[in-house]
């Protein structure tokens, strides 16, 4: 018992982890050595299950095989706390190695609990893991604080832009008002002097006379001649003033337009141009045109050109110069590559007028104004700034198109485009008289019009039909085919040119007339296009109806 005793001595204060310890066997499986007194001396299962025969062995069993066989490892295996009174079940992990004793051998066996192996790395894990989260915390938190600065400073950006868009569109409406306040001043202008305009006339017209009668009766080269002359000399410039101003305010402003030949045209322009010329002022004129003719108020553009050339002479001023006027045809495709993009499909060419002089020139800035109302560069009292505007407004108006290149001491030049008339397709005037049987319908609100019109054509022999409203009309086409159709552009409920266009393809043979008080430039498109062969002006008679049939017919009848 001694040599027992002494080893449990030595190993019985031996503490692995928390519940662990050291046990020696035999090479049969008995114990030698245990913390355990109960345990010395007896078989590791037999004895175990003599002495608590309820418990399971079953693991511990394959690790005793494992050391009588005299193998050395380590084993992870469930057994019980024997040391413990209430002896639970646990894991255990044991590290085992036979030592030769004599013939035989011992088993030293070092046992342990499997928590105290595992836990340590367990909380290790757990702090790694731990510590992991809070990294990925902390950079969840700056990649958040990182997004709401970027967020901030491009909010911060999208508020200078749009505070900038505000200064824009605030600087844009200041504008837009300043240049609303400018029309609307232009228009009650306008208004104003539409109004006012008869009336400077009327006082006008005795000072003219008057100063006129007094320059024939006064001796020639008289300080009283010379008096008068001034005071008409004053009054034609106040009646050329209220003249244009009337004209810019679109009151009687002339809107007869007719066939005019350019040639004939450019010709009594240049006449006209030359008398406003100083005697150092040259002028030449190149005229590459034939028979072309378009369609306008020669009186208007007159005043066009009068108005180019007086600001082409002020130009010059009392230097010696130049001042050429030229004019030829040009193909619409040519200048829808030049500076005007858009032009209208239904003319094919334009007439082209220019007018240039060796001037002082303009700047980009004075270029740019030198069409709106009232901008002049002359001292006060040489020019009223509306020369040009009206010029303008004209050129618009006759569907053409005026703008100006100039540089600073090289001089200007006036561009002029007027659309050219198809003589192609322009009636051609036969003087036969239509023949009695020919059926004509006249279509007008007025029924005292058509009364008249219906006692006079009866009294030459032509029986005539009159409508007074479009259905009524309709009506009297469907049921009987007409020769001629004469109706007015301004009906109650249609407009000639639309209702003539309604009939497009349905009476090819019929010839379709409009009554107008004065040509427009829509009725000379629709006669353009084919939509109507002619019109009549007012007051409309028998006589010019006829005239208009007579003027339409491409052959006699």
């Amino acid at each position: 018992m001694y040599t027992i005793a002494l080893p449990n001595f030595l190993i019985s204060g031996i503490h692995i982890g928390t519940n662990g310890y050291i046990v020696v066997k035999d090479a049969e499986g008995t114990i030698i050595m245990h913390p355990k007194k109960e345990q010395w001396g007896i078989p590791v299962i037999a004895g175990r299950k003599k002495m608590y025969p309820d418990l399971d062995y079953s693991s511990l069993e394959k690790m005793i095989e494992d050391q009588k066989k005299r193998k050395e490892g380590i084993s992870h295996y469930y057994s019980y706390w024997w040391t413990n009174e209430e002896r639970p079940r646990v894991q255990k992990i044991s590290a085992y190695s036979p030592v030769q004793i004599g013939d035989s051998f011992w088993v030293v066996s070092a046992v342990i609990d499997y928590d105290d192996l595992y836990e340590p790395i367990a909380e290790g894990f757990l702090k790694m893991v731990c510590i992991f989260v809070g990294i990925l915390l902390a950079a969840g938190i700056a990649v958040v604080l990182f997004g709401r600065v970027m967020r901030d400073m491009r909010r911060a950006v999208r508020e200078i832009n749009d505070l900038k868009e505000l200064n824009e569109q605030l600087e844009k409406m200041h504008r837009s008002e300043q240049s609303i306040a400018h029309q609307q001043r232009l228009q009650i202008m306008g208004t104003m002097t539409g109004g006012i305009a008869h009336e400077f006339n009327n006082f006008l017209t005795p000072i003219m006379g008057y100063a006129e009668l007094l320059m024939m009766e006064l001796p020639e080269g008289s300080e009283e001649q010379d008096s008068a002359k001034e005071i008409y000399e004053a009054s034609e410039k106040a009646k050329d003033v209220v003249r244009q101003i009337s004209s810019l305010s679109r009151k009687n402003v002339e809107t007869v337009y007719k066939n005019i030949s350019i040639k004939k045209f450019m010709t009594r322009a240049e006449r006209m141009m030359e008398s406003v010329c100083t005697p150092l002022i040259h002028m030449e004129s190149e005229f590459r045109v034939d028979d072309e003719m378009i369609l306008g108020n020669a009186t208007q553009l007159n005043q066009v050109l009068l108005n180019v050339c007086v600001n082409a002479v002020h130009a010059i001023g009392k230097n010696q110069g130049n001042i050429r006027i030229s004019c030829h045809s040009e193909e619409k495709e040519k200048l829808a590559q030049g500076v005007i993009e858009k032009l209208s499909d239904v003319w094919k060419k334009y007439i082209h007028i220019q007018v240039k002089d060796n001037g002082c020139g303009m700047d980009k800035e004075t270029l740019r104004q030198i069409f709106d109302p009232f901008f002049t560069t002359k001292k006060g009292g040489e020019g009223t700034g509306l020369g040009l505007a009206l010029a303008e407004q004209i050129i618009t108006s006759h569907k053409g198109y005026i703008y100006a290149e100039s540089k600073k001491g090289e001089g200007s030049t006036f561009h002029i485009y007027l659309p050219v008339l198809d003589t192609e397709h322009m009636p051609q005037i036969v003087q036969n008289i239509p023949r009695k049987d020919y059926r004509i319908v006249v279509a007008d609100d007025n029924a005292k019009v058509l009364q008249l019109l219906k006692k006079n054509f009866e009294k030459i022999g032509i029986q005539i039909q009159t409508c007074m409203k479009r259905e009524e009309l309709q009506k009297c086409l469907e049921q009987q085919e007409a020769d001629v159709l004469v109706v007015d552009e301004t009906m109650e409920d249609c407009s000639g040119v639309d209702f003539c266009m309604s009939l497009a393809g349905r009476y090819p043979d019929m010839l379709k007339l409009i009554i107008i008080d004065g040509v427009s430039r829509e009725v000379a498109e629709a006669r353009q296009k084919g939509i109507i062969d002619g019109y009549v002006e007012k007051p409309v008679s028998d006589t010019a109806i006829l005239e208009a049939i007579r003027n339409c017919a491409s052959q006699p009848v």
